[in-house]
């Protein structure tokens, strides 16, 4: 009986757990995209100053929508190349290959990705 009231309470504990660390990675994942975002909004707008340019395949902002931030997107300034990476972002956030991140008409940037699943 007693193995079995130890194994109860054990059972209970790992269910605790368990349910305290999802959420607790589910958080850390949504503020590790929010800093990103961040970030990323920073790198942006330092581009556009220093370029002239957005950091878009055209170079500017959509009339409407969305488009893709190219992190390729690169300028000549007094006979260097600068890039949007790494010149003005220097760590490249989760998922910036699938092509899921996007600047807006207003210059807001966005990722298409669920907050939980980032």
């Amino acid at each position: 009986m007693e193995l079995m009231v130890v194994l109860l309470i054990f059972i209970i504990l790992v269910a605790v757990v368990i349910l305290v660390t999802r959420g607790f990675f589910s958080k850390a994942r949504e503020s590790s995209m929010d800093v990103d975002l961040r970030e990323i909004k920073t790198a942006v707008d330092s581009y556009a100053l220093q370029s002239g340019k957005w950091p878009t395949a055209g170079g500017s902002l959509p009339l409407q929508g969305n488009v893709s931030i190219d992190f390729n997107a690169s300028f000549e300034s007094e006979g260097k190349t600068l890039s949007f990476y790494p010149h003005f972002i220097s760590n490249l956030p989760r998922h910036w290959d699938e092509g899921v991140w996007r600047i807006d008409d207003a210059a807001r940037v966005t990722v298409d990705i669920a907050r939980d699943k980032y």
